[in-house]
């Protein structure tokens, strides 16, 4: 009998009811992704990538701090090994060496980027080709570090001019092509000695290109942690999708989404491209995001070029589809900014026009605000096996970004309005301020300068101010953004966002619930749970209240505090001050 009372007791405790009032398992609220490593915290900022040499890498920067955008990193891509014939090749690639005439000083060229709070990273590829790298390739073929030899009579960095993979090429008799074998220990020691000097003179991060290979993958993003002077421990690498065959790929984060076309959709495209230019649009590079058929939507943190790599056979970009991609690009779970060499632009938002340089700042000003939201989320698809972003199975053009956040990217040229699909509930539109009932579909206004975005009624959404980088901001300060009509909970995860401490545990929780009870509204700010190192001991939370309600009196811990409205007069604000983390606070609005 005591048995039987027992187990349903323990019964009792696992049972608890969701935000919805369905009953569910508490065992099957959280399961570690024992698989899942996090990319550094920088690398959740905006990141870029060029073809440039050492002059015009720091012009490039620059460039991007005189016009206020963010930049956490930058890497430079494939002419790093031979600039001056623009990638033409087989000479340089690779001969460990690099290009050292138009990277005359590597060390002082990543030390200003270190000094700006910007890691730097470079292109790999995972092979040597004989012609013009003999010395390399015999020393790898002679200790038997190649899986495989074969003659390559592909132009890509083989003798063309163009970062077309199959055309324009000039070696008509190929070279002979090594394969490193990354799945041989000796072989992966010695590539990564090879390489270690890149990294001794500042470089953080690689680029990978050519392949997805576990273990290929695997020796990349170990170099990075163990040589990269930045990532102390937790290391980065930018791959190629695919090598998704086993869960084991999510220890190498981070993939991107190949290259894409810069136009609306391959279904009825606007701009002529080569035929080996992967058949991705916009259209079709969202729902390798949001689509649940697609494998690619399960990768936790997945990135795309924004604005899209190849820009066919034009000689304009369109300015319109650029801003459209850069705002569904910028809640993407990491945001990048890159195209080919030969787009004008280098999908810098400057180089379209005003509006565009304008409409970039403003996003991607929002992204560095979200980063406690955003980050939170990263750790969670961890520490819950949860993905950052929500799928719609039959409206695959939207998604939500965490769970209170839901996205509507405008994939159609000239569009000003957009149709979605709100779930259940009642969802504030992000730009006005309207409260809609959800359960239904809806045609909204979407302006070029607008995606549609509406929040949740019930969120609680931690933001920061902006900084230039990730790592030039801190949480100290965290405005909570509170949107009330209905309950709800929100779970602020931190952890030094560079070592791999999180791993064993080591990182802080507080839990934020929003409530209504006995005609007020009330925000309890738990006590922090768990330490990471540097951690705050105090911290001030700025509040604002999404609502056009006057309210008779505000109290922190039953004590009234004086408040006031936004610039907009749609919100309350006021502050808590500092507080410590250790004490729990009550905000009730009367």
């Amino acid at each position: 009998m005591m048995r039987i009372i027992l187990l349903f007791l323990l019964f009792a405790f696992c049972v608890q009811e969701n935000s919805f009032g369905q009953k569910k398992l508490f065992a099957n609220r959280k399961v570690i992704d024992t698989n899942l490593v996090l990319p550094p915290a920088w690398a959740f900022g905006v990141l870029y990538g060029g073809y440039t040499d050492q002059l015009e890498t720091i012009k490039r920067i620059e460039e991007i701090k005189k016009h206020n955008y963010p930049i956490d990193a930058y890497w430079i891509d494939s002419w790093f090994w031979s600039f001056n014939d623009k990638g033409k090749g087989p000479s340089k690639y690779i001969d460990f060496i690099a290009d050292t005439i138009n990277y005359p000083d590597r060390q002082a060229m990543w030390h200003y980027m270190q000094q700006n709070n910007i890691k730097s990273g470079f292109w790999i590829w995972d092979c040597v080709l004989e012609t013009g790298n003999e010395t390399a390739f015999n020393d790898f073929k002679n200790k038997g570090f190649f899986k495989d030899i074969y003659l390559n009579t592909n132009s890509w960095h083989n003798g063309s001019r163009s970062t077309a993979m199959f055309q324009n090429g000039k070696e008509e008799t190929g070279t002979q092509c090594g394969n490193i074998d990354f799945s041989n220990p000796a072989a992966v020691y010695y590539f990564k000695q090879q390489m270690k000097h890149f990294f001794d003179e500042g470089a953080d991060f690689i680029k990978l290109d050519r392949t997805s290979d576990i273990s290929t993958c695997k020796a990349m993003f170990e170099m990075s942690q163990e040589f990269g002077q930045e990532t102390k421990g937790r290391g980065f690498i930018l791959s190629h999708t695919g090598g998704m065959e086993t869960e084991e790929y999510k220890r190498y984060p981070t993939k991107w989404t190949d290259d894409t076309r810069s136009d609306w959709t391959v279904e009825k495209p606007l701009i002529s491209f080569n035929d080996w230019v992967p058949k991705v649009a916009l259209k079709e590079n969202i729902v390798m995001f949001t689509d649940p058929a697609k494998k690619t939507s399960t990768i936790p943190f997945l990135t795309n070029d924004l604005g899209g790599f190849d820009m066919g056979k034009t000689t304009i970009p369109e300015e319109e589809l650029y801003i459209r991609w850069l705002q569904f690009s910028m809640f993407n779970p990491i945001t990048e900014v890159f195209s080919q060499p030969e787009n004008p632009t280098a999908n810098l938002a400057w180089n379209y026009s005003d509006r565009a340089d304008t409409i970039f700042h403003n996003y991607s000003h929002l992204r560095m605000q979200l980063f406690p939201y955003i980050y939170s989320y990263a750790l969670r698809n961890r520490t819950e096996g949860k993905h950052m972003l929500g799928k719609f199975p039959e409206h695959m053009y939207q998604y939500t970004f965490g769970d209170e956040i839901l996205v509507a990217p405008v994939y159609e040229k000239g569009a000003g309005t957009r149709k979605l699909f709100l779930p259940a509930g009642n969802w504030v539109n992000y730009w006005t301020g309207e409260i809609v009932n959800g359960g239904s579909d809806l045609i909204v206004a979407a302006p070029v300068e607008q995606i549609p975005l509406f929040i949740k009624q019930g969120s609680v959404i931690p933001m920061r101010s902006y900084a230039s980088s990730i790592e030039k901001g801190d949480n100290k300060i965290i405005t909570l953004h509170i949107y009330p009509g209905a309950d709800g909970t929100f779970n602020l995860l931190e952890d030094d966002g560079i070592s791999n401490d999180y791993l064993t545990g080591k990182y802080a929780s507080t839990r934020i619930k929003l409530f209504e009870k006995k005609k007020k509204t009330n925000l309890l700010i738990s006590k922090t749970e768990g330490f990471y190192n540097g951690m705050f001991t105090e911290r001030t939370w700025n509040i604002v209240v999404h609502t056009t309600k006057s309210p008779d009196r505000i109290t922190i811990n039953r004590k009234p505090v004086t408040f006031g409205h936004d610039e907009t007069g749609k919100a309350l604000v006021f502050s808590t001050g500092p507080v410590s983390v250790n004490k729990k606070v009550l905000i009730s609005i009367f």
